[in-house]
């Protein structure tokens, strides 16, 4: 068996290519770009695949050399083995694909809800803080035309002062 691990945070809800190549024991396996060259190790040229090639999942449990592991939840597009686009078969029901379970022909996008400060000397929102926690986590995404701006503040406890997230001549600076 030859085991190789490639791309990281595969889990960001945007798309992710990915690419196996093999002619005899030369194999390239790429994702985004990023492309992993090993040799397959054994004897053989050739590839022997079972009589079953399964995309999303295993389809039999307990099968020899499965994997203990949760099917894939999300979404494939693209999806093609040697030159055959797989979903297009599924989609007009050809007699050599099998579809099992909740499987749909569409991948709906997650719904990202923005919001706009309209006003720069009153609009904001407010959290109620939460005192005495280990840690803090805070994501965000934005875009402006301003270099200057007060993103994210908190003051904290026990008269240790601000955390401030602001731009500033463009730059954004984290003050804590």
């Amino acid at each position: 068996h030859t085991s190789v691990t490639l791309g990281s945070l595969l889990d960001d809800q945007h798309w992710h290519s990915v690419l196996i190549e093999r002619f005899n024991k030369q194999v390239n396996f790429t994702v985004d770009k990023h492309t992993q060259h090993f040799r397959t190790k054994g004897d053989s040229d050739h590839l022997d695949i079972d009589y079953e090639l399964s995309f999303g999942g295993i389809p039999v449990p307990g099968k020899p050399g499965t994997f203990q592991r949760k099917n894939f939840h999300g979404c494939i597009e693209n999806l093609y083995y040697n030159g055959v686009n797989i979903i297009d078969l599924a989609k007009r029901r050809k007699p050599q694909i099998y579809t099992v379970g909740n499987v749909t022909f569409s991948c709906s996008e997650t719904q990202i809800v923005p919001i706009t400060f309209v006003s720069a000397s009153r609009s904001y929102l407010l959290l109620p803080g939460t005192p005495q926690i280990d840690g803090l986590s805070v994501s965000f995404q934005f875009r402006t035309w301003n270099k200057d701006g007060l993103l994210l503040f908190a003051e904290l406890s026990e008269n240790s002062g601000p955390l401030l997230v602001h731009l500033h001549n463009g730059r954004l600076m984290l003050f804590i």
